[in-house]
């Protein structure tokens, strides 16, 4: 696809590619001169805990724990559940 740069060095995209107004776009200058635009979503600053490898992979492992589920509904179940995770009871 063949794009031409206005006077301010700005390109539009055709509808047929999905980015909307609005859309952030992260730019990649290649060592080779292409430029790729990649489509992001930017991640609120007290969300990023939960994209670190670390979250990500507690994440995956909780999903493919085959314990069963514990309901907790009482402050002490939940603090029974707590002493379990410190390893105090």
């Amino acid at each position: 696809m063949l794009l031409q740069t206005d006077a301010r060095r700005r390109i539009t995209l055709p509808p047929s590619v999905g980015i909307k107004p609005g859309d952030a776009i992260d730019l990649e200058i290649l060592e080779d001169g292409r430029i790729m635009l990649i489509p992001v979503e930017a991640v609120p600053k007290h969300q990023l805990w939960a994209w670190t490898t670390e979250a990500k992979q507690a994440i995956s492992d909780s999903l493919t724990d085959p314990r069963p589920s514990i309901e907790v509904t009482t402050p002490k179940q939940a603090a029974d559940v707590a002493k379990r995770w410190t390893n105090e009871g």
